[in-house]
């Protein structure tokens, strides 16, 4: 198995410098604005306060986007990190055995002393590494950019909320594979499953400060279990993961059933 995830590192290192540099530019972007936003606080929020309520929705879960934790939720963690973190986990959702099947490969990896069990193990924790090295680049980069341009918000509360954001996006590639398994040729699908679930609950959830009906039908998505301006304040519902865990365990499940019936050969 450690032949596997060493090889398949050895694959995507370009891919994976490319995300990191990525993630740490778009943070750096993000970041760097703060001091000027924090000077013409005024003006800001005069600006916000003519935002409608469900429009400030969308943009983070805290009503003061100007403070330390809005700032780090609004430009950061409610939006934009999870979206990146979302597409590398869909996308390795979708590709970590997909592209083994579609370019035929899959036959000589099996035909290797190894059980479909392990494989797919093998590819998973492959596809962990690699999310995980990459949302550990961005929390960390978020972490010390916050202390630079002087965010007073706790280094503790920061990796949690990072942390947090890595499972939600690993809930939503969790799902990508999943589908993935079900058949050969299921990539496309894959994504756009992932996709809904992911950008479905990120609307529906962000809407529901407004149209208060929607709060039953967000709680079927991970994203209804993502507080992250809570987190940024020290306050973290540890409860609410257990939805993200259980998408993740629920997901590994139907993926290895399906994949050890599955007929490669014929399928």
């Amino acid at each position: 198995m450690k032949p596997l995830i060493k090889w398949g590192l050895w694959q995507r290192r370009w891919s994976i410098m490319w995300w990191s540099l990525g993630v740490l530019f778009f943070i750096f972007i993000n970041m760097i604005f703060y001091p000027s936003v924090r000077d013409q606080a005024a003006q800001y929020n005069q600006i916000m306060s003519q935002i409608p309520q469900g429009a400030r929705g969308l943009i983070s879960d805290t009503a003061d986007l100007l403070s330390p934790t809005g700032y780090l939720s609004s430009q950061i963690f409610y939006s934009m990190l999870p979206l990146l973190l979302g597409f590398l986990a869909i996308s390795l959702g979708s590709s970590l055995v997909g592209r083994e099947e579609r370019e035929g490969t899959i036959e000589l990896l099996l035909g290797r002393p190894i059980s479909r069990t392990r494989l797919i193990v093998g590819k998973t924790i492959l596809g962990l590494t690699i999310l995980l090295g990459v949302g550990l680049i961005g929390v960390l980069s978020t972490a010390i950019m916050a202390k630079l341009v002087g965010l007073a918000v706790p280094f503790k509360d920061i990796i949690v909320a990072g942390l947090v954001c890595v499972m939600l996006a690993l809930s939503w590639g969790a799902i990508a594979f999943m589908v993935t398994m079900l058949g050969r040729g299921a990539k496309a699908a894959s994504i756009a499953v992932a996709s809904l679930v992911a950008i479905g609950g990120y609307i529906l959830t962000s809407l529901t400060g407004t149209v208060k009906w929607l709060v039953w039908p967000a709680r079927a998505f991970p994203f209804h279990y993502y507080h992250p301006g809570e987190i940024l304040n020290g306050i973290c519902r540890w409860q609410d993961l257990l939805f993200m865990v259980a998408v993740i365990v629920v997901c590994a499940i139907i993926s290895v059933v399906a994949f050890r019936r599955r007929d490669l050969v014929n399928n």
